[in-house]
């Protein structure tokens, strides 16, 4: 669909071009940024990923029809809390148990134990928000995917945020937030090739997962001051696809990363971290 067509639908101006097929539209929310060819794009300059990029035609901005109601729609409405409901957050320090996750570049230091303490120290946060929270583990213990969902189904909780820390090859840094790519359009990060139009049980949140998405992201990024590598879509992330409320899958910087590593191994860094979360679900 025409870009001015979602945006007149949506209520906002129409979009205004700022550089060679580059559009903004201007909302209460913040200012979405929009490119040709790229499925980048951004929302108050922190960047998310479309599902199809930007086509101009004759010089007007077309837009995918997913992409206006899975990606833009739910941008609008960031602003707005997240809905509590029951009250109730389930975190996942991911990994444990012999599950080590990745290794720090730094030596013998592994994703388990900083993604464990980056849960306890957020978990008094929350509740001093107001939030019930539970934890998938609350020790170096093995939990499988399937378990951590059952967790989150038991305790009917509001939200499940799964916390991690990033592995790469060399020069990639920075902060992402991945939530479940909607059916009919590709994903982000892949693992293998997989089939676009499958609908997994989360998809019925997807308007909920890209808002708790960029709310905590924004957050995340307002608090540490680190690379912002966007909001990001994934079908592998089992703890994801299979819930049956707002979900996200947070990798808090990269322990391969000799810079970053550092950060991670700092009691203060994984502080912040654990407030950028809590500030976005005030």
């Amino acid at each position: 669909m025409a870009l001015s067509t979602w945006a007149a639908q949506a209520g906002l101006p129409a979009p205004v071009r700022v550089g060679k097929d580059v559009f903004q539209i201007q909302s209460p929310a913040g200012a979405f940024q929009l490119a040709a060819g790229t499925r980048v794009a951004s929302w108050n300059g922190i960047k998310f990923h479309l599902g199809f990029a930007l086509a101009v035609t004759n010089g007007v901005p077309f837009i995918h029809s997913l992409d206006a109601d899975k990606n833009l729609m739910p941008l609008t409405q960031v602003n707005r809390p997240v809905p509590r409901g029951r009250g109730v957050i389930v975190l996942d320090p991911g990994h444990g148990g012999t599950d080590n996750g990745t290794k720090s570049v730094l030596g013998n230091f592994f994703e388990k134990d900083y993604a464990l303490d980056w849960a306890r120290r957020l978990k008094p946060l929350l509740e001093a928000r107001g939030w019930r929270v539970v934890l998938t583990r609350d020790s170096n213990r093995p939990v499988e995917l399937g378990e951590r969902v059952l967790i989150a189904q038991r305790e009917q909780a509001d939200l499940f945020i799964s916390l991690h820390f990033n592995s790469a090859n060399a020069g990639a840094m920075g902060l992402e937030t991945f939530c479940l790519t909607p059916a009919g359009m590709p994903s982000t990060l892949l693992r293998g090739p997989e089939e676009n139009n499958i609908f997994h049980p989360n998809n019925a949140q997807d308007f909920g997962n890209q808002h708790l998405a960029m709310r905590v992201h924004r957050s995340l990024l307002q608090t540490t001051g680190m690379a912002d590598r966007g909001v990001r879509r994934a079908r592998f992330m089992a703890v994801l696809k299979n819930q049956q409320r707002p979900a996200i899958l947070i990798e808090g910087g990269y322990i391969t990363d000799r810079n970053e590593a550092k950060l991670i191994a700092s009691p203060e860094y994984r502080q912040k971290l654990a407030l950028g979360v809590a500030r976005a679900l005030e």
